[in-house]
């Protein structure tokens, strides 16, 4: 009787092993398709969002770079051939800076 329950509680941890082994591939398997499933919107919402952000990058540099002192000496925004003063300080900014909340409301619209 011994040879027999041997075989038996054997092949009971072989039944065992292979449950287990099936229950950690069905683990790993639901865990891709997850992962595959998610990754597909939220990789097409963040390459959307990466070009958005390039794109406000890129008309900030465009609208901002209006705001210089142009070839002649004067404010490439306004046109002015005098420097700006600052209103509160009365010393000299740049053309950006006089211009920041113009440059803002540019951004905005």
């Amino acid at each position: 009787m011994t040879s027999r329950r041997s075989n038996s509680s054997g092949l009971g941890a072989v039944v065992g092993v292979v449950l287990l082994i099936g229950l950690a591939i069905l683990i790993i398997k639901w865990a891709l398709i997850t992962a595959a499933i998610l990754a597909v919107p939220f990789g097409l919402w963040w390459v959307y969002d990466q070009v958005r952000q390039r794109t406000v990058v890129n008309r900030r540099a465009e609208v901002e770079g209006r705001a210089v002192v142009d070839a002649g000496g004067g404010c490439g925004w306004c046109g002015s051939r005098i420097a700006h003063r600052d209103l509160d300080t009365g010393g000299l900014v740049m053309p950006a800076d006089f211009h920041r909340d113009e440059i803002e409301a540019t951004l905005a619209a």
